[in-house]
């Protein structure tokens, strides 16, 4: 092929003439192809130049020019699909020619050629070639792939032969194919990929939705029950099974359960499928063990499935925490030990395992069992039967006791001992040299790297993140070339740049990229600027010089925009990394004097005044956010003699510190709106007092008294919500109302914003006021098991500092339980692990405080909650009475929430 033939194909490329690139490459043979490689190539790289230059040319345009460089961008996107075409003609590398056809970069927006050409152009090579193609085209599809070139790969592997790989991607793509008019007329039956694409369903994850939904399941199903035997039953059979096996996602399991429905299957299929059957009983999902446990009653109904087994499986599903489960076991044993007398000992003692059961009605259920059928026992079972007994409540145990002729003895009925007092955290002393400070700049950095979301255990220490901070303020003034060589291969690692970091401010407020701003402007030069930090907190005069950087005060106009939307921790936290940059560029100082001196965040006044009378001998000014944040870390009591010596500085700082411990520190207090339903919280800043400022003299304090936007976000890089414990350590009910406005979402979705924040907030001193404990309440009935452990962690710490208000939380959860707010079905676990870790008495108190209103109007699974009652009462050994409570267990009726008070009561009366 010679330079004047690819002219033709080049200037059908420009022309973007899908049929004219079509014939020019059309019938090349192995010869022409290659000589027309690196033209093509060439081509793509000067195609992809003009595309990339065409999308960055439309930045920081106005509408006019915008509207008129749209055409000629989209005239470049045109020719992308042609492109496609031309590589499917002349590459000649199957590796190569799959990247090629997969790749989206040559779509922009709607394109209505399919890929009908490039089957055409690829039919015309050999098979083997055809083959490996196909096998490579297989591997590379993906969600992203296009849906045309999807379709392509699925008709080239029904062509080839090839055997399709296991992705999910590509059963997928079958699926929805097989929804196409002339597929879904001519029947699954005749798809040349059936019995290929079968196996990969039940294979691959993430794809049972695709039986849940639609009338795939159900041709799938006619195609195996079909005339011909296309499809072995046999292997739909198998194959649910094994996918149920290996277990999964709820949403994904649903559909091959529907998919086992559909077929009906019979008793002898069943049959031969037994130990797959009872497998699943042990730890599938509760929806997959109730059905292997409904196919495996009706084996033994029909006798297929033997009284041994029936023991066996007794024993596995009874250890399974499922109310429903334990309830439709012990049914079915109900109806078996007539049909099986000689094995009905075997049965009784089986149904044995459930006395040990957390839920009192099954329990209760399993002992009326034995009582009913004691006469059959022997000796030896009647012995076995009065051990598992010991687990059973008092009141069982007398009913069980006489039945079985022989006295049921009491557990150890001692309760758990309290938690332990959570060991004491020491200061660290300051970071001591420059590899230290590399060291750990490199944690700080891989947290927040790692980590997106609140997570307990993916959090920046805050006092390690204070260290960094003091040490590389300190250090930066004393020796940059030293602290830029430290610093180096943390630097490279992170992508940071030393120098001035202002032209890359950020306006989309995360975190990360202030801490990385921070340290490049750490080891850069110095560039003094009178209205650097001016411009910063918006003091700079009008007729100031403007900068240098003609933008520079439209992006921190648009960082300040953000970051105004952010809830008042985060701005503070921003705000206190941009400062120390701002600073760090422009105006260097010795040291942070809001360095904390306790691990919780506090600031020893003695030691901020020390560092005051530093900075007026050596004359420098504290930065201002710094100052005011020092201020915030105070002690909130008032100390004369050290404002005395602060008053005596001389300096601004000093005087202000002086007002602050003359009249003590700024307080705030949180305010619930009215409303049944709104848990929205309303912070506000004490009335001032002389000397100390109200909320708005001071930005941080101004900041932190702001309520928060319930419709935003908390925080877009959320490790360091950890740190907000530490910027008012006096007011934890304070931090605590911010993140209370995003927890109601942990309830009904998946999402875990704000839970990690719990645990912190209830370590901190003084912390256990109505806030934290409203806040606790939420992230007890969090959708995520972890999110629900934090909030068991929680109150465990509470309770250890003698700081858990058992009344409080028992009415929080109460009314929230009413409202709908939370699920007890979550909390009530939660809570029985709190009190079996030594909180017993505060969870007890929590139960009685919640049950007079409660029962006013009964919540979902209130029983639960009422039975975790009983538990505590007698490790507690309540005795007090609650007419609540014994009003409602005279009522008539035999429902599990009137057992479960009387059960309550009867405790109560006997310890009274």
């Amino acid at each position: 092929m010679t330079d004047d033939a690819f002219g033709l194909l080049e200037k059908a490329l420009e022309a973007a003439d899908h049929a004219a690139v079509g014939a020019a490459v059309s019938g090349l043979g192995d010869r022409e192809r290659r000589s027309m490689v690196k033209p093509l190539r060439a081509y793509r790289l000067r195609w992809q130049q003009e595309r990339d230059a065409a999308d960055q040319w439309l930045w920081g345009r106005g509408a006019r020019e915008r509207r008129a460089a749209q055409g000629r961008r989209q005239l470049v996107y045109d020719r992308g699909p042609a492109l496609r075409l031309a590589g499917a003609g002349v590459l000649r590398g199957p590796e190569e020619l799959a990247r090629w056809l997969t790749d989206r970069r040559f779509f922009q927006g709607p394109y209505r050629e399919g890929f009908t050409g490039e089957l055409e152009l690829l039919r015309e090579r050999d098979a083997p070639w055809l083959r490996e193609l196909t096998e490579r085209l297989a591997a590379r599809v993906d969600d992203a792939t296009r849906p045309d070139c999807r379709l392509a790969v699925l008709d080239l592997l029904a062509e080839t032969g090839v055997t399709p790989p296991p992705r999910a991607e590509l059963v997928r793509s079958w699926v929805h194919r097989s929804h196409n008019r002339d597929v879904a007329a001519a029947g699954l039956g005749k798809d040349p990929l059936l019995k290929a694409m079968v196996p990969l369903l039940f294979a691959v994850d993430e794809v049972g939705e695709l039986l849940e939904n639609g009338p795939f399941a159900q041709r799938l199903v006619a195609a195996a029950d079909g005339d011909g035997g296309v499809l072995p039953r046999a292997v739909l059979l198998d194959g649910v099974l094994r996918r149920l096996l290996r277990g999964g996602r709820a949403g994904d399991l649903r559909g091959h359960l529907r998919l086992y429905t559909l077929l009906e299957v019979t008793t002898a299929e069943a049959a031969e499928r037994v130990r797959e059957l009872t497998l699943l009983l042990s730890d599938a999902p509760s929806a997959v063990a109730a059905l292997a446990q409904a196919e495996l009653r009706r084996l033994e109904e029909a006798e297929r499935f033997t009284a041994g087994e029936l023991c066996e499986a007794t024993e596995v599903v009874l250890f399974r925490p499922e109310r429903k489960l334990a309830d439709a076991q012990l049914s079915w044993l109900a109806k078996a030990v007539p049909r099986h007398p000689e094995h009905a000992v075997a049965l009784l003692t089986a149904a044995g395992a459930a006395f040990a059961h957390s839920s009192t009605q099954v329990a209760q259920r399993a002992t009326r069992l034995v009582v009913r059928h004691a006469g059959v026992l022997t000796p030896a079972a009647a012995e076995e039967l009065s051990v598992r007994a010991e687990s059973l409540p008092a009141d069982l145990r007398t009913v069980l006791g006489p039945a079985l002729g022989i006295e049921v003895s009491a557990p150890d009925g001692a309760p758990p001992p309290p938690p332990p007092a959570p060991p004491a955290r020491t200061s660290r002393p300051p970071i001591g040299s420059l590899a230290e400070l590399a060291e750990e700049t490199a944690q700080v950095l891989s947290v927040m790297t790692d980590g997106v979301r609140f997570s307990h255990r993916a959090e920046v220490d805050p006092p390690a993140l204070e260290r960094v901070l003091a040490a590389v303020v300190t250090a930066a003034h004393e020796d940059r070339p030293g602290l830029l060589a430290a610093l180096a291969p943390v630097l490279d690692r992170h992508g940071i740049g030393p120098g001035e970091s202002e032209s890359y401010l950020r306006s989309y407020t995360d975190p990360l990229g202030e801490l990385c701003d921070l340290l490049g402007a750490a080891t850069g030069e110095v560039r003094r600027r009178d209205n650097g930090l001016r411009r910063f907190y918006g003091t700079a005069a009008a007729d100031e010089a403007p900068d240098a950087d003609p933008f520079f005060g439209t992006r921190l106009y648009q960082w300040r925009t953000n970051t105004e939307r952010c809830p008042g921790p985060v701005r503070v936290l921003l705000h206190r990394l941009r400062e120390i940059t701002f600073g760090l560029a422009h105006a260097p100082v010795p040291m942070l004097v809001a360095t904390p001196t306790e691990p919780d965040g506090t600031l020893a006044a003695a030691q901020l005044t020390e560092r005051l009378e530093r900075a007026a001998r050596a004359g420098w000014t504290p930065w201002e956010y710094d100052l005011q944040l020092a201020l915030l870390r105070l002690a909130p009591d008032p100390e004369p003699r050290l404002a005395e010596r602060a008053n005596a500085i001389g300096s601004p700082a000093g005087d202000r510190l002086a007002d602050w411990l003359s009249f003590g520190a700024a307080r705030a207090t949180v305010q619930r709106p009215r409303g049944l339903r709104a848990i929205g919280l309303r912070p506000a800043a004490l009335p001032a007092r002389p000397g100390v400022p109200a909320a708005g003299n001071d930005a941080l304090l101004s900041w932190l008294t702001t309520p928060p936007d319930v419709r935003r976000p908390l925080y877009p890089r959320a490790q360091l919500a950890s740190c907000w414990p530490a910027l008012w350590p006096a007011q934890p009910e304070l931090m605590a109302a911010f993140v209370v406005s995003a927890l109601p979402d942990l309830v009904d979705n998946r999402s875990n914003e704000g839970s990690g924040m719990i645990a912190a907030l209830a370590e901190a001193p003084g912390s256990g006021g109505p806030v934290l404990l409203l806040a606790i309440t939420l992230t007890l009935s969090a959708t995520r098991a972890e999110d629900r452990a934090v909030a068991v962690d929680a109150l465990l710490a509470l309770a250890a500092g003698r700081r858990l208000d058992g009344a409080t939380l028992g009415t929080e959860v109460a009314a929230r339980a009413r409202q709908g707010e939370v699920k007890l079905s979550r909390v009530v676990p939660a809570l029985r692990e709190a009190a079996g870790s030594g909180a017993y008495r505060e969870i007890w108190d929590a139960v009685a405080a919640a049950l007079p209103s409660a029962l006013a109007d009964p919540p979902h699974r209130l029983a639960d909650l009422v039975a975790l009652g009983t538990e505590c009462a007698t490790w507690a050994g309540a005795g007090e009475e609650i007419p609540a409570l014994t009003e409602y267990a005279a009522r008539p009726g035999s429902t599990r929430l009137l057992t479960e008070t009387r059960r309550l009561r009867d405790i109560l009366a006997r310890h009274s």
